[in-house]
């Protein structure tokens, strides 16, 4: 079968070497061009490309998975298991989860589907291309007595234009990086050092690296849009970021303390007669945050923060808020939909499912007055206006057409 045209062209660049995948642990997917899914590799800082099997464009359904953990967890001996990343792989229907198992972080990647399937890629069989991160950590450190700090490495990791950006750690006195790798992989690579004024913390921050990651264009100029630890927002003029450059990055807001941020991506949503475009953040420790582009469009001509923000208060930008508690990571699954894998926090069960854009909730999820059986949508014009129509979508979305209550 014909392989992607831009992995035939890495097997030449690297004069047809590609093997199997020595794949050791994964901390982050991201897909790449035609077949291509980047697998970021701490433990043995490297980046690989993996060449994936032909697949079908078609359209990817709607994801109702409530118990990915036993999906999951039946191919790998009934281990438990931790979500590491999960990425879409545009057009194809499938999502990809990486998960890992056991004390040693033992790593495992499926491609699930909406029917209900998960299928097991064989890392050791995978052909892939790799490439080392320079000047990755080096040291058997931990934080807090538990994490190692080379599983820092890589935090997150974005494709575009032909480039993977990398962000996360290097052996560095500044330690926070941003890597630029061009695919396909040369020996070449770019790494800038990244510094920022954090507002809840009242000081300048060159280690703590960027957790979550996307990209906006503002005034015709590309920026990469960084979110840190506790939670400044951040934006990095995509030019500054040369090899060897020390960058300080422009703190546009402080969106709340106490938090870890989990995933960022951008998307665009229909608003009227409109097209507008937004970022998602998804966070462990808060709410997620919806981040119109113009508000840091607006944000970015004026001064970035540069002193201390109280603990509590948000500052900086005008953002709205998404009821995605326990989620993990998110993605965007087609025009309409995201897919997020989550925790579901009152049954404690992992979970892949879709939800549309516009509200970024499910119906099922909540036990409300529409949910009884004695509801009627009958007589209220308001309701049946305003109300119905959407709770129809969801129910259909979820799986449960059946419980679509009649207008009459």
């Amino acid at each position: 079968m014909r392989r992607s045209m831009l992995f035939l062209a890495a097997l030449s660049t690297l004069g047809g070497l590609a093997s199997a995948a020595d794949v050791q642990s994964i901390s982050r997917l991201e897909a790449g061009p035609g077949n291509v899914l980047f697998v970021a590799d701490w433990k043995a800082a490297r980046v690989h490309a993996i060449e994936l099997p032909p697949a079908q464009q078609k359209a990817a359904g709607t994801f109702n998975i409530l118990d990915l953990e036993a999906l999951l967890s039946r191919q790998l001996g009934g281990a438990r298991l931790t979500v590491q990343d999960m990425a879409v792989r545009p057009g194809t229907g499938e999502v990809y989860v990486a998960v890992s198992t056991g004390p040693a972080r033992t790593p495992a990647l499926f491609a699930v589907t909406s029917d209900g399937k998960a299928r097991r890629v064989d890392l050791k069989a995978a052909r892939a291309t790799s490439v080392a991160l320079r000047d990755a950590p080096t040291g058997d450190d931990k934080f807090w007595k538990q994490t190692p700090e080379r599983s820092f490495t890589v935090t997150d990791m974005k494709w575009r234009d032909g480039e993977l950006f990398v962000a996360g750690l290097s052996n560095q006195e500044f330690s926070s990086t941003l890597r630029r790798i061009r695919f396909p992989f040369t020996a070449q690579q770019s790494a800038s050092s990244i510094e920022i004024f954090h507002g809840g913390h009242n000081m300048m921050e060159t280690r703590a690296p960027v957790r979550a990651m996307s990209f906006a264009s503002l005034d015709g100029k590309p920026y990469l849009v960084a979110a840190y630890t506790c939670t400044p927002l951040v934006l990095i003029p995509i030019d500054a970021l040369q090899d060897g450059a020390h960058v300080r990055g422009k703190t546009v807001a402080e969106l709340g303390y106490g938090n870890t941020p989990a995933d960022m991506i951008s998307y665009t949503m229909r608003v009227g007669d409109k097209t507008e475009d937004y970022m998602m953040l998804v966070n462990f420790n808060r709410v997620s945050n919806v981040i119109p582009v113009s508000e840091l469009r607006a944000a970015n001509a004026r001064p970035g923060i540069e002193k201390v923000v109280s603990f509590g208060q948000i500052a900086g930008l005008e953002v709205q808020q998404a009821p995605l508690a326990g989620a993990l990571r998110i993605d965007n699954l087609d025009e309409q939909s995201f897919v997020l894998v989550r925790r579901r926090l009152e049954t404690d069960a992992l979970q892949l499912v879709s939800l549309g854009k516009d509200l970024s909730f499910r119906m099922t999820d909540h036990v409300s007055e529409y949910a009884f059986r004695g509801y009627s949508f009958k007589g209220d014009t308001w309701q049946q206006q305003n109300i119905k129509p959407r709770q129809d979508i969801l129910l259909r979305q979820e799986g449960v057409p059946e419980l679509i209550k009649p207008t009459e």
